[in-house]
């Protein structure tokens, strides 16, 4: 056998340890293989394509990959997130050796619904020919985010109870420091009225004197046991046998007049719950003699600490007298004193009524105008006294052949109204109408005189001839005119032949829109002068219209309808801007001692900045607010509303003068006057117009007389004869305004009233009657 050479020695031992090598390896392999295998962790190996090289086991177990499934058709993304592969494609230089950690914080949803969370370790690796591939490991971190999760919720309400539990710290406190405030105040309220009885039993002495000195009735009522003292006097006039009443509520109810129990029980219990500071009411009480008085009763409560009011005390004032003279004046201003006949105010509110139910109910009335015939020549001849006569024989005659649902009213001087609710048609006005005319074919005696009196007649019906009660009336006017015009001693309907009026008012409401724009109006002044000394107080700015077409318009056809339209509210602005400005004309070039006097539309007092308005007028024009005086009517302040109300007051605060302008007009109530301070009245003209007629002299000595005692300066307006004044200066008027002194003039002719210094024939007049 040939012996082997040394090479072939060489080679079969290097070829031995390489198979042991190989062998080596093999096993090394195998053994790591299942290490990664088997290692509870996610491994996978994939190219940078997105092709899955190799996964592990664990890997195929918690993703859901099936075993048929080949490794290259895998896609990468279906195991590590797409934002995880994105971020290490765009880091791949900055990877290198270190890799890269990715949490992911939103769950990763497996196949089977299950809800995971990875945490993935990326490193990058090369083969031999270059190629990187991505090495990523993932971690279940499932049960720490569970577990943080848990942490975080335990760690909320820990935080939400500390604050409730603080809260409720806090509340605590505020119970306790509040607890503590009441026990002082109880405290302090017992200290007081420990103090405030101890006044009282030191007072009892000073207010018996009191009360045995007073002519009012003084009262002190003890709720708390229903009894009360009367002071001896008032118990005289009511007949208590003694001086404490025991069932002192029940008892004085009995003496209290049915129709004001209502009112004194509602003003007594809106005191006892604090609506009101004092206790003020007026009512009629029986004396024991059975007759009723009127007696004003005023007083306050005193509360406990409870705030139940335990005693309440006060006085009675006998108030009879001053309301026998309201009723009086009251009933002078609602029906007409010569005649009994209601006036026109309360003849509009049951026509008013009137047309509400005709509306309602679908029918028609009707409102006669009615107006004697050559009245005038009567008076004239036969005197005064005999018209009076003449008018209340009238007022008989025209009442007596109505229905007792109709209403007949006196609203002039010979000038009737007649409201005829509820007619099917015409025939039954013709009937009426005729009726009436048929009592005065037979002369009216008087003693001696035998009268032929004759009247005419306008009617209106409605909804035919108007939609509101003002229209109604003034078409039946303008329908009595129509009558005279006619012949007199008849009457006529409101038809097409009297549109012609109606046609004319239309064409001014049509021009009234521009007149102020085209600055057609001016104003001219009439001075009121001062009786005593002859000297101009005040002048009234009176607007007047300057048609281009028309002429000179009267305000008694354009301001109605200027009312009507509501454009009173910009001409009322102007107007008062106007004559503000000649003010401070006038005082500019040295004449002083007067102020100028603007009359205001309701509608421009019910704008919430109507006082603003005046306010800033005064401003521009830098004239002191005493200069200015505002005239308003008696209808402003009954149906003033809250508006009307704050304005009048602010206006009052800075010194504007507030005058009432045709009082005794209107449904005079004299509760207004007191609710509304105001600086001075007005006479209207109608009264002054017939002021030799004894019931006109009695009212305006009325008038006066109730001025004087409000401390209010008392005008007479429409004075047109030396007869007038002579009769204002008897009855102590304390100024005057009318045609006897002056027309309404331009400004430059109005001031020199003001040159003269004063009217020396009203002086004089003045002075011999003194």
């Amino acid at each position: 056998m040939k012996e082997k050479l040394p090479s072939q020695k060489k080679n079969k031992s290097f070829i031995e340890e390489s198979k042991k090598s190989i062998a080596y390896l093999q096993k090394r392999e195998e053994f790591l293989s299942r290490i990664f295998e088997n290692e509870q962790m996610l491994i996978v190996v994939w190219a940078l394509d997105g092709r899955v090289v190799w996964f592990n086991r664990y890997t195929q177990a918690v993703i859901g990959i099936a075993v048929e499934e080949q490794t290259e058709r895998i896609d990468v993304s279906s195991i590590i997130p797409r934002d995880t592969i994105s971020r290490i494609k765009e880091n791949l230089d900055d990877i290198g050796y270190k890799g890269i950690h990715y949490k992911c914080e939103n769950p990763m949803v497996l196949k089977d619904g299950r809800q995971i969370y990875i945490m993935w370790h990326n490193s990058i690796i090369w083969d031999d020919e270059g190629n990187r591939y991505v090495v990523s490991t993932g971690i279940d971190i499932t049960d720490l985010k569970n577990a943080e999760r848990r942490l975080e919720e335990a760690n909320n309400n820990l935080v939400a109870l500390n604050e409730e539990l603080m809260a409720q710290q806090e509340e605590l406190s505020a119970m306790n420091e509040e607890l503590m405030a009441r026990e002082e105040e109880l405290r302090q309220n017992l200290i007081e009225i420990q103090r405030q009885q101890e006044e009282l039993k030191r007072s009892e002495e000073r207010y018996r004197l009191v009360v045995e000195g007073a002519s009012d009735g003084l009262w002190d009522w003890d709720l708390i046991t229903d009894t009360a003292y009367i002071s001896e006097r008032w118990k005289d006039i009511i007949g208590f046998d003694k001086e404490v009443i025991s069932n002192y509520r029940e008892t004085w109810t009995k003496f209290i007049h049915p129709r004001d129990v209502k009112t004194v029980i509602n003003n007594l219990r809106n005191h006892l719950e604090k609506k009101t500071p004092f206790y003020l009411c007026e009512y009629r009480i029986k004396t024991k003699d059975g007759r009723y008085i009127w007696i004003l009763s005023r007083g306050k409560a005193l509360w406990d600490e409870d705030g139940r009011a335990i005693r309440m005390a006060g006085s009675h004032t006998d108030i009879t007298e001053r309301k026998q003279m309201e009723s009086k004046l009251k009933y002078m201003a609602f029906y007409d004193p010569l005649t009994g006949l209601p006036r026109r105010e309360i003849f509009m509110d049951r026509l008013k009524i009137a047309m509400a139910d005709a509306k309602r109910n679908g029918k028609k009335l009707a409102v006669f105008f009615v107006d004697l015939d050559n009245f005038k020549t009567i008076n004239d001849s036969l005197g005064h006294h005999i018209g009076d006569r003449l008018l209340k024989k009238i007022a008989k005659k025209l009442k007596a052949c109505l229905r007792e649902s109709d209403t007949v009213s006196r609203v002039g001087g010979d000038e009737f109204v007649i409201l005829l609710p509820d007619i099917i048609d015409m025939d039954d006005t013709n009937k009426v109408a005729n009726r009436i005319l048929e009592l005065f074919n037979q002369p009216i005696k008087f003693n001696n005189h035998e009268l032929h009196v004759t009247i005419s007649i306008g009617i209106a019906i409605y909804p035919d001839h108007g939609k509101n009660e003002r229209v109604i009336v003034k078409n039946a006017d303008i329908a009595m005119y129509r009558a005279k015009r006619d012949g007199k001693n008849g009457f006529q309907y409101f038809d097409s032949i009297t549109r012609k009026e109606v046609e004319v008012a239309s064409t001014i409401r049509r021009d009234l829109r521009l007149a102020l724009e085209k600055g057609q109006f001016f104003l001219c002044y009439q001075p009121l002068v001062d009786i005593r000394t002859g000297k101009v107080t005040s002048m009234e700015a009176l607007l007047r219209w300057q048609h281009p077409k028309k002429g000179l318009i009267s305000p008694i056809h354009f301001i109605p309808i200027a009312e009507e339209t509501r454009q009173i509210i910009s001409i009322g602005e102007w107007v008062l801007r106007a004559a503000c400005r000649q003010m401070k004309e006038w005082l500019n070039m040295g004449y002083s001692g007067f102020n100028v006097s603007v009359n205001v539309s309701v509608h421009q007092l019910q704008q919430p900045d109507f006082a603003k308005v005046v306010f800033d007028i005064l401003n521009e024009i830098e004239l002191e607010p005493r200069y200015l005086e505002l005239e308003i009517t008696e209808t402003i302040l009954i149906e003033a509303m809250e508006t009307v109300v704050r304005n009048l007051y602010r206006l009052k605060e800075v010194g504007v003068k507030i005058i009432i302008d045709d009082f005794g007009t209107e449904n005079s109530s004299f509760k207004y006057l007191q609710k509304f301070t105001v600086d001075g009245l007005k006479i209207d003209r109608s009264f002054v117009s017939e002021i030799k007629v004894e019931v006109n002299k009695a009212i305006v000595d009325a008038i006066i007389f109730l001025g004087h005692r409000m401390k209010l300066g008392v005008t007479a307006e429409g004075v047109e004869t030396k007869e007038q004044l002579d009769c204002l200066i008897e009855s102590g008027c304390d100024k005057v305004q009318g045609y006897y002194f002056s027309k309404p003039l331009p400004p430059d002719e109005a001031i020199r009233m003001v040159q003269k210094e004063s009217n020396y024939f009203i002086f004089n007049a003045w002075r011999n009657r003194i």
